[in-house]
């Protein structure tokens, strides 16, 4: 056997572990939840009308949840009449399975919010109403159910708890709220409890934790109603809290780590803060404070030196910061406040004003190279977009679309 060919045998192999162990676990916002999707060849500028729409599906119904994309199929949360349910397609849109899972919020914005995230065949998910559950991919069928509010007294919030678990090794984490019990780490086989914290005995704040790895030990971050937390993994005993309040107690924004440093940042004029880690994860201080940087729940993205996401009071406009000090470095109104997420040299920027955009950033500023207007679903235009193997999926409202990105 020559060396190029051992060579070529070994690149194949390390491609392919990888693919399958990122197909393990697919959640919330990509690779350990930062909106960057690690996609190559896609295009730099769309039409006027948009990238090629490759189909829609209009059965999700009610819902602001994004899409989890394992292999060939597509799932997704959906609300009618009360009920919650999950829904499998194949990835040219045909209905697979459409599976009930239970009570689901139907008060004010009705509508499923739970993204389901994908482990080792199985799905997790919390419904609006404090119900963690576990389904199975194939079937859809549920293998375990916990009632949060019941068994441990959850408070649920204004809009109803939001949140995508964390799924590690044995252990699925929740956030369900509350006096005595703010976290909670499940068997995430069989639905008993592991451990339980108070952490700072505040309500869940509509947000995804953090799972991140600090110094090769893994931690917790997540946002309660005014504070930051930081949670030991293993037994929930709360490390460090930051406060971070404004005036709805909403905090959907899923914290950031790089390199010893966690960015959490919220909406209504409050903004973003700055967090460096103790080099030992069990303490933390606040570097800096931002609050022209005040998005409510469409996400950042930070790369290198750069912090890029839209205000939502303050300013509204998107803008670049500068990771080390805070200081706004750019500022673009090309298109309107939303979500965030990045692929291939490019930001991809979802409007709630329906518009679609990829934006560039360079030394000179933020440049809009293309953009066009979301025309099918319903409701708001709140749902996180997702980039799978050079398909761009946006869902709003009843309807998911599908468009080719790929050069």
């Amino acid at each position: 056997m020559t060396k190029k060919h051992l060579f070529s045998i070994v690149i194949a192999l390390t491609i392919f572990s990888s693919w399958c162990s990122s197909q393990e676990l697919v959640e919330w916002r990509g690779f350990e939840r930062t909106g960057i999707y690690n996609e190559t060849g896609l295009l730099k500028e769309w039409p006027a009308e948009g990238p090629k729409l490759l189909w829609s599906y209009d059965g999700l119904e009610k819902g602001f949840s994004s899409v989890t994309v394992v292999g060939d199929k597509v799932y997704c949360t959906g609300q009618k009449d009360g009920i919650g349910f999950l829904v499998a397609l194949d990835t040219a849109g045909k209905l697979i399975w459409k599976a009930e899972y239970g009570k689901e919020w139907n008060e004010s914005f009705p509508g499923s919010r739970t993204t389901p995230v994908y482990f080792k065949g199985m799905f997790y998910l919390s419904s609006a109403l404090c119900e963690a559950m576990c389904i199975d991919a194939k079937t859809g069928k549920k293998i375990w159910s916990v009632d949060l509010k019941e068994k441990f007294n959850a408070q649920n919030i204004t809009w109803g708890v939001v949140e995508a678990p964390i799924v590690v090794d044995n252990k699925v984490i929740f956030t369900p709220g509350g006096e005595n019990i703010s976290i909670m780490a499940l068997n995430r086989m069989t639905g008993e409890t592991i451990w339980t914290s108070k952490a700072t005995s505040e309500k869940s704040a509509y947000c995804s934790p953090l799972l991140f790895t600090h110094n090769n030990k893994q931690y917790i971050a997540t946002s309660l109603i005014n504070n930051i937390v930081g949670i030991d993994i293993n037994d929930g005993k709360l490390l460090w809290n930051i406060s971070q309040v404004n005036q709805h107690s909403i905090h959907p924004n899923t914290p950031m780590y790089k390199n010893g440093y966690i960015y959490s940042m919220t909406g209504y004029k409050t903004g973003g803060v700055m967090i460096k880690l103790s080099d030992d994860g069990q303490s933390a201080i606040e570097v800096w404070r931002n609050t022209s940087l005040d998005g409510q729940m469409g996400g950042a993205v930070w790369i290198d030196n750069y912090i890029v996401g839209s205000g939502h009071q303050s300013d509204k406009s998107w803008q670049c910061l500068d990771a080390k000090t805070g200081e706004v470095l750019h500022t673009t109104k090309e298109i309107g406040k939303g979500v965030v997420i990045y692929a291939d040299g490019l930001y991809y920027c979802y409007a709630d004003n329906g518009e679609m955009g990829i934006m560039e950033l360079n030394e000179n500023g933020f440049k809009l190279k293309s953009k066009f207007r979301v025309q099918l679903g319903t409701d708001q235009h709140w749902a996180h977009p997702v980039i799978d193997k050079g398909i761009l999926y946006i869902r709003h409202g009843n309807t998911l679309m599908a468009y080719s990105i790929k050069v």
